[in-house]
């Protein structure tokens, strides 16, 4: 057998076995997945004992105009860092569901953290809004830290009206923060049940007096005949 052809063999027997000499190892080491977060079930009114940053909703301009009243349902979770998670609409009027979500997502609450897992906190939210009538005598809580006693008050879109004695006095519904029946710490003082206001912690009843449309929108829905 020639040399040649024997040196040809066991150069293509060496070429065979280069790539499994070559092949990298591969990693075997496995990763641990990050825990799921454990979900803890709270009440609403024990969100009074943690520091939180609390927007109250508002009540709807037009659900005051068209007496909407109505109990309103909301699905929180919040986050391991007091974040808001999830939220959800459950059940209540469109226009009030709409402002209490809103209101919601600006919260944030400061949860004691636990160590080794992270914990999210959910909460089956009911907020009720209501129109009542203003109480006599009434308070006026005005922008600028005053309070105004008044006999009776009014409210339209485009004033508040109010009477001290008999005399009538009118002021912009923007210059006014809350009308309620005390002059001091009315929300400690009238709370009812339901009500939670520690550190200025959250309300869940959202109450208002009842609103009038302006002289000038009463006017444009008349219908001609009427005019």
């Amino acid at each position: 057998m020639p040399l040649c052809w024997l040196l040809a063999r066991l150069l293509l027997y060496s070429l065979s076995l280069t790539p499994f000499s070559q092949a990298p190892s591969q990693d075997t080491t496995s990763v641990t997945a990050a825990p799921k977060p454990l979900r803890v079930p709270e009440k609403q009114e024990h969100l009074c004992c943690y520091d939180m940053h609390f927007v109250k909703p508002d009540y709807p301009k037009q659900a005051r105009l068209a007496h909407i009243e109505g109990v309103v349902k909301l699905h929180l979770v919040f986050a391991d860092d007091g974040s808001i998670a999830e939220l959800q609409s459950v059940s209540g009027d469109p226009l009030l569901v709409d402002s209490a979500m809103k209101a919601v997502q600006q919260w944030h609450v400061a949860f004691s953290r636990v160590a080794g897992r992270p914990v999210e906190h959910e909460i089956a939210l009911t907020f009720t809004f209501s129109i009542e009538d203003p109480p006599k005598p009434a308070y006026l809580h005005l922008a600028d830290g005053a309070v105004v006693r008044a006999d009776t008050v009014r409210e339209f879109t485009d004033r508040i009206e109010y009477t001290v004695g008999q005399q009538t006095h009118y002021i912009s519904p923007a210059s006014v923060t809350n009308i309620n029946a005390c002059a001091r710490v009315a929300a400690l003082l009238h709370m009812k049940e339901g009500d939670c206001v520690p550190g200025g912690g959250p309300t869940f009843n959202i109450r208002a007096i009842p609103l009038s449309p302006s002289d000038n929108e009463k006017k444009a829905t008349k219908s001609p005949s009427q005019n």
